[in-house]
């Protein structure tokens, strides 16, 4: 019987308190932006390190993903330092869950895996390379064994090099899960491996590597991003994750072994709820306070008098379209953490709707912060306004752990073949349902006609196809979910929902629906108007007010802030005739 702590799907009462205290603490209220990039470094660790313990993850919260482990991709703490969510994901999801695979038969790896859980040391995921991104199967670093036992690691050239893990000395030990071609001493190919490193001591890089520190990302919070090299680097016997053995099927042994992307890519899409929530509060409270003076408005001497701007449509719209994202999204992932976490569930459906559910989180949350920015103004392009800093790391999300045009091309080839079938609509005579289908059959038809789903015709006809294809299946799943929920959503948010997701893909509604644009504008006009008089209430629902640190949501902490910026003054000025009499 295996004696590791027992993982719980729950929070018991003293998680939930140390979790809710997270953004008062000092070191989540204090800005970094006026510290050098390596402080800024150190202080994302630190923050990674209070949210890791704080939600308190166990051995089996990380293996089954568990709701407990789920949860902490939502939790708008996540908002507040970009790097410190990019560190505490990679070690949780990528690095320990990837070791807690193994552990059961190894388990000499398991103090490791519990120095990780409790962020003793810095783990690391060493997959891609600089030559080889979404075409991970042909990496090329190799581990060689060697007749006297243990591996050799090495990078054949420089475009072999592990391209983005933050692998820089950090200040604590740091190992890494490094993926390498296992290559016998005779050099046959036995399959891509999984093995432990350790890169640093927290201090100086060990033996045998190399790390060349990458420019750090603008906007975006800062993160050691690198690339890193072995050079001859010797691994003991115990280094590797699983057996020597050779595999047959490579393809699928690799995809076994690096089944937590997809897992990160459920996790960080997950991100893009509070995101969406945060910066829809920002553009929200300041909209209601920012005022301009307006003709359609006049004093009874018939001055124009000053109106606060959230009284124009175009500030009410991505707002109240933000927010309805965001609601009707925590439904999708309430369904869609479940099914990922089914076991018995076809592991290519649990990847698909995986992959639909990001690739409509990021292109919610991506339009929505565009736009909401443009709506503060000047004050939208600032990053101690929030709002243009989380746009960044969502870019860096639609990227990571699977880019959303890979995952959506391969998701969308295999529906098109006819492969599998994701879940069916739970609605099938709704708008949006008759959109997925009516996508998917296009390129059937196509496929008929082509004939090969391996000629360059096809392949020209799909691939533009395919990220609009896996939307419009997000989009229906996601909507799905918000009507079919066990406490159904507000309609007012299921409507707006509804019509505002038909608007971005107008032509094709107006052609095979027959419902023209303007029918379409007047829907969501409607639906936004219903809305309205609950805006406040929509904003108080978020909950995260706490986690709000731009100045711009009211007047208080603007003064403060402009209070504290760096302040340089002339002499006081004099008038013409305050000459001082000593003077002549």
């Amino acid at each position: 019987m295996s004696t590791h702590t027992q993982g719980s799907a729950k929070h018991d009462d003293r998680d939930v308190d140390c979790i809710r205290k997270l953004p008062a603490l000092p070191v989540f209220r204090s800005s970094t932006q006026h510290l050098p990039p390596g402080e800024q470094a150190a202080v994302s660790m630190l923050r990674a390190k209070y949210i890791t313990h704080a939600y308190g993850l166990a051995e089996d919260d990380i293996k089954l993903c568990t709701p407990k482990f789920w949860s902490v991709h939502v939790d708008p703490i996540t908002c507040l330092d970009g790097a410190a969510t990019t560190l505490m994901t990679i070690q949780l999801n990528l690095a320990a869950g990837t070791i807690a695979r193994y552990v059961d038969e190894q388990p000499h790896h398991r103090h490791l895996l519990q120095s990780m859980l409790r962020f003793d040391v810095s783990g690391q995921f060493c997959l891609t390379e600089l030559d080889h991104g979404l075409d991970a199967l042909n990496i090329e670093t190799t581990a060689t064994m060697l007749p006297e036992g243990g591996f050799k690691l090495c990078t054949p050239h420089p475009g072999a090099a592990k391209f983005m893990p933050p692998t820089y000395p950090c200040g604590i030990p740091c190992f890494a899960v490094v993926f390498a071609r296992l290559m016998s001493p005779e050099g046959e190919f036995c399959g891509i491996k999984p093995f432990v490193v350790q890169l640093s001591d927290g201090t100086s890089i060990m033996p045998g590597i190399t790390c060349r520190l990458l420019p750090p990302r603008r906007s975006a919070s800062h993160i050691r991003h690198s690339l890193t090299y072995f050079d001859g680097m010797q691994l003991p016997d115990n280094a590797i994750l699983g057996s020597t053995d050779p595999t047959y099927d490579h393809r699928l042994e690799f995809l076994q072994s690096i089944w937590r992307v997809a897992a990160g890519s459920l996790g960080l899409g997950s991100i893009a709820i509070p995101a969406l929530q945060i910066a829809a509060f920002i553009a929200g409270r300041y909209s209601q306070r920012r005022t301009v003076h307006s003709t359609a408005h006049r004093s009874f001497d018939g001055l124009t008098t000053r109106v606060p701007i959230i009284s124009f449509k175009t500030q009410q719209a991505p707002i109240l379209i933000a927010l309805c994202q965001s609601f009707v999204l925590k439904e999708f992932w309430n369904v869609v953490t479940a099914l990922f976490s089914d076991e018995s569930e076809d592991p290519r459906v649990r990847h698909g709707v995986a992959a639909a559910f990001k690739a409509i989180a990021v292109q919610h949350s991506q339009a929505a912060h565009l736009a909401l920015s443009e709506r503060c103004g000047a004050q939208g392009l600032f990053d101690y306004n929030q709002i243009c800093t989380q746009h960044a790391e969502m870019r860096g999300i639609a990227i990571a752990e699977g880019d959303i045009l890979g995952l959506s091309i391969r998701l969308a080839s295999e529906l098109v073949l006819e492969r599998y079938e994701l879940p069916p609509p739970v609605q099938p005579d709704s708008l949006l349902a008759s959109h997925e289908l009516g996508l998917l059959s296009h390129c059937q038809k196509i496929l008929a006609r082509v004939g090969d789903h391996r000629s360059e015709e096809y392949s020209r006809q799909l691939l533009p196809r395919a990220e609009k294809i896996v939307q419009s299946i997000g989009h229906r799943m996601a909507y799905d979910a918000a009507v079919s929920a066990a406490i159904p959503l507000d309609k007012r948010i299921t409507d707006l929902y509804l019509w505002s997701t038909v608007r971005l893909d107008e032509a094709w509604y107006s052609e095979n629906m027959g419902i023209s644009s303007e029918l379409q504008f007047t829907k969501e006009d409607e639906a936004l108007q219903e809305a309205l008089p609950i805006l406040d209430r929509w904003l108080d629902d978020t909950g995260v007010e706490p986690y709000v640190s731009a100045p711009i949501v009211s007047q208080d902490r603007w003064e403060g802030f402009v209070s504290g910026l760096e302040c340089v003054r002339g002499p006081r000025s004099s008038l013409p005739g305050d000459r001082i009499s000593a003077r002549l």
